[in-house]
């Protein structure tokens, strides 16, 4: 009743469940008698104050009203706002779908908590590892315990694989409640992630020098684990190698013929990748010394200047160019020269 010249302290109460409970009712006013009404602890008194008390309260719909009498026949009361509490009793996470969890499929998981008051207290929290995914609250107005649930609606991908989702359900009680929140929380559900592989190297270009060694990487992840199948030129310098579920190509001494495109493909229940890798050699040094390189380069030009000069006496004789030298006759004289003509006499 407004006007009312009573005081309840605490005005509010936060209570947990099976705790005990102590309230102040006074007044300054000219009372006749006045008193606690209630389904446990009621009392009364002549005044001025009046206090009621609970060793154990049990008592969801419990409503404790304080009243006055005043020696004019006026009558007021005031009603104890008092919230009663339980924390859950099981809080736990369950996956709605078959598992495993598919990439990029998406899967539901339960939060289950049980017998948890009030409802309209209750904000529930998922996390994903260290990383808060999702947080609800509950329109509910029951006092009583109830049992509610929590979905969270999951899209993973391979990352998930192993991590653990938890759910956490706090009584959020406001500033008469407890200095840290009630809270319980679930035991970590651990996400079996099926997803397809991937290799730990991409597509590549690898450029070699002639004699070198190569190894092609083939190492994939991937769950299920995946088959590795590889796809190259056989030759007596090429062979694959195991570490345990990887595979890979090991080229001993590289010569051109191992040039080309070799290939890797993982495969499991989920997909199939390729992975590719284009190897081309490099020049290797001859092991001719650069010496005789130049004296190669000095015998080839000696043996092209003789060919050509060769040639150009061939070509002179052929077009009648003679150079005589005169001899002298028998009795000393020189013989005389006469000019010939192509077989005509002159």
């Amino acid at each position: 009743m407004a006007g009312c010249p009573l005081v309840v302290t605490p005005a509010e109460m936060v209570v947990r469940f099976g705790d005990p409970a102590s309230v102040n009712c006074s007044t300054d006013a000219d009372v006749q008698q006045m008193g606690w009404e209630a389904p446990v602890g009621a009392t009364s008194t002549p005044g001025p104050a009046v206090i009621w008390t609970v060793e154990k309260l049990e008592d969801w719909q419990i409503n404790p009203l304080c009243f006055i009498n005043l020696k004019d026949t006026y009558q007021c009361s005031k009603k104890l706002n008092i919230t009663l509490y339980k924390t859950p009793d099981i809080v736990s996470v369950s996956a709605l779908d078959n598992g495993p969890m598919v990439e990029g499929t998406e899967y539901h998981l339960k939060c289950n908590i049980i017998n948890v008051a009030p409802v309209q207290k209750l904000k529930v929290t998922w996390y994903r590892g260290n990383e808060t995914v999702h947080a609800e609250v509950f329109n509910e107005t029951s006092k009583v315990p109830a049992n509610v649930s929590s979905t969270l609606r999951v899209t993973p991908v391979g990352d998930y694989n192993g991590e653990h989702f938890i759910c956490k359900a706090d009584l959020q009680l406001g500033q008469n409640g407890p200095e840290t929140d009630p809270t319980v929380t679930s035991s970590p559900y651990m996400a079996v992630v099926y997803y397809a592989p991937v290799f730990k190297e991409g597509t590549d270009n690898k450029e070699v020098n002639l004699g070198e060694n190569v190894t092609i990487d083939c190492s994939a992840e991937g769950n299920p684990v995946p088959k590795i199948l590889l796809n190259y030129s056989s030759a007596v310098n090429v062979k694959e190698t195991i570490r345990g579920r990887q595979k890979g190509i090991s080229i001993t001494g590289a010569t051109s013929t191992n040039a080309g495109v070799y290939s890797c493909d993982a495969i499991n229940e989920v997909g199939r990748v390729t992975r590719y890798v284009t190897l081309t050699m490099k020049g290797k040094t001859s092991p001719v010394s650069s010496p005789t390189i130049w004296w190669l380069l000095i015998i080839l030009i000696a043996v092209l200047i003789l060919i050509i000069l060769i040639s150009v006496h061939s070509y002179s004789k052929k077009h009648g160019q003679y150079s005589f030298v005169p001899d002298k006759a028998n009795d000393g004289s020189e013989i005389p020269m006469t000019p010939q003509s192509n077989g005509v006499q002159a």
